[in-house]
């Protein structure tokens, strides 16, 4: 095994530090993005390790078949045999090392497939690439759980082996003792090794409780403090020393989250020491040594010594990631909730509102020929146009994604709308300063939608800035081969609460003057390019709008001027 031939460690910065080896650790990549295989082979390289590439899951099984390799990292979308097929051969086979799944979409459900596969650890491919950089981290992590495995599995069997050989053995001294007491003194000098091994056996589970990723600690009948892991420590904030016979309940769950104290009657962890009850809370607050506190699930579960109630362990982890993705989740079927929505009132009040419109200036034009005052039925006209374009905003909110993709280049639809808007910033003293790249390659989209995203945010830079000020356009490729657009305005900015609420529908700061679809329509548009858009402001201090887009796949890629 792997295990049992290498020993590694990464330090700080995830470098790997060889204590002893035969070979050097070997690893197989499986992916089918070229660039993102080199990047990970390199940033492995430089750690220490030997890296062999495979662009698709058939290659990497027949690589596989043919040499020896310490470490699996998986893509889980490739064509032909994807991760979780490769997976599933490979433990077929019976031989499957230890394994890393990778993805370019945060799937609960796939990492829980991958998981249950026998996969020691699951990444997400940012965009930034900052995957790459835990990348040699977590490769040290799944060798040091394998070798963790395989010292637990063979602690196991000695175990086994002893406990048999004790029955045997007692068995045969009884047996002896029957007879005659001469031999008392094997008895005593049997049992005392049996005492050692099962101090060895305590130190084989201190071992594996010290590698367990959830936070488990241990308390008395007080609430004191009788044994904490280090993965408790660590997401608390303390040292294991520390903790070690202090009260639990004041420096982890004093508080609640709305701020309330949690007395120690109402606390369920110490609830299991008065009454035996198992308790399962789905999340609740820990709080940490800095103050700080994180969202937290655990159980307490009750400890008994010979049926008497002697205190309680508690497994905790931390759900804060966790929360955020079902967070994220809500918001996008809230968002498909009001397009739906959306698609239905612009179809019912579309009609009757056309007639109202229409009526109302057939009356406009009669009073005007009557010589009498119209300004109640310019009212009448300007509101009803009014919700006409809410109803245009409403339903390109509802189709934004029905539109056929072409490739393009960025510049076009920014020129264009660039171009509607040059008077008005001349007219309020805003400068306008370009700063993109005359090589940006070219995009797949929708050349109306993104024009109407660069109107938006133009707009709304041009309202942040009635006084006049600088609004500057930067364009560029990304490290990630995506084109980035910002738009900087030296405007009045925006506060924490405006900012965590600016992508919302109908969420406007704007009073009557809008109708707050612009920005949640532009994110809906951004995101069916498979884009990401978002927002960084301070009050008074300006406001930066961040589009990123990816690149067209070749042959489209093809550079385009800078537009006059």
């Amino acid at each position: 095994m792997p295990a049992e031939r290498f020993v590694a460690r990464a330090d700080a910065c995830g470098n790997l530090n060889t204590m002893s080896s035969e070979k050097p650790v070997r690893i197989l990549i499986m992916d089918d993005d070229a660039g993102q295989a080199r990047l990970a082979q390199r940033a492995l390289e430089r750690a220490g390790y030997t890296v062999a590439v495979a662009g698709d899951g058939d290659t990497g099984l027949a690589l596989f078949a043919t040499g020896v390799y310490d470490v699996l990292m998986v893509d889980h979308q490739m064509p032909g045999k994807g991760g979780l097929e490769v997976l599933r051969t490979l433990a077929t086979w019976g031989v499957l090392p230890p394994t890393i799944m990778v993805t370019g979409h945060g799937d609960e459900a796939v990492a829980v497939e991958a998981m249950k596969l026998g996969v020691g650890d699951y990444l997400v491919k940012d965009v930034d690439g900052l995957y790459l950089i835990l990348l040699p981290t977590v490769v040290a992590r799944v060798l040091h759980q394998q070798r963790l495995l395989e010292e637990k599995r063979q602690a196991e069997e000695a175990l086994q082996q002893t406990l048999e050989e004790l029955e045997t053995r007692v068995r045969e001294r009884t047996a002896a003792l029957q007879q005659a007491n001469a031999h008392l003194h094997v008895e005593i000098a049997e049992r005392t090794r049996v005492e050692a091994a099962l101090a060895q056996l305590n130190r084989r589970h201190k071992l594996i409780l010290d590698s367990a990723g959830e936070g488990i600690y241990g308390i008395d009948l007080e609430g004191c403090t009788t044994f904490v892991n280090p993965a408790a420590a660590r997401m608390l904030g303390w040292e294991v020393e520390e903790l070690i016979g202090q009260p639990m309940q004041d420096i982890v769950c004093h508080t609640r989250r709305d701020g309330t104290p949690c007395s120690h009657e109402a606390c369920p962890i110490l609830a299991s020491c008065r009454d035996g009850v198992v308790r399962h809370v789905p999340e609740d607050v820990f709080w940490r040594k800095n103050g700080t506190h994180f969202l937290v699930e655990y159980v307490s579960t009750p400890i008994r010594e010979h049926d008497t109630l002697v205190g309680a362990v508690v497994i905790f982890k931390d759900i804060t990631e966790r929360k955020r993705l079902e967070r994220e989740m809500q918001s996008a079927d809230r968002m498909a909730l009001v397009g739906q929505l959306a698609s239905g009132l612009a179809h019912e009040i579309g009609t009757p509102l056309n007639i109202i419109a229409g009526n109302a200036e057939l009356l406009e034009m009669d009073l005007r020929e009557h010589g009498r005052g119209t300004a109640e039925v310019d009212a009448i006209i300007q509101h009803a146009d009014r919700i006409t374009r809410l109803m245009q905003q409403l339903l390109t909110f509802a189709r934004a994604k029905e539109q056929p993709m072409a490739t393009l280049a960025v510049q076009d639809p920014l020129a264009n709308a660039l171009n509607l808007l040059e008077t008005r910033f001349k007219r309020q003293d805003i400068a306008v300063r370009l700063e993109v790249s005359s090589d940006l390659p070219l995009i797949c989209g929708r050349a109306e939608q993104l024009e109407q995203v660069f109107l938006n945010v133009l707009v709304n830079a041009w309202h942040a800035m009635p006084e006049g000020g600088t609004l500057t356009i930067a364009a560029a490729v990304t490290t990630g081969q995506t084109v980035r657009l910002s738009f900087s305005d030296t405007g009045v900015g925006m506060s924490a609460e405006v900012l965590a609420r600016a992508f919302e529908p109908f969420y406007s700061t704007k009073g009557e003057r809008g109708t707050g679809l612009g920005l949640a329509i532009c994110k809906q548009i951004i995101d069916g390019h498979q884009g990401t858009m978002y927002l960084e402001s301070t009050p008074g201090g300006g406001t930066t709008v961040i589009i990123e887009l990816p690149q067209a796949a070749p042959p489209d890629l093809f550079p385009r001027p800078l537009p006059e």
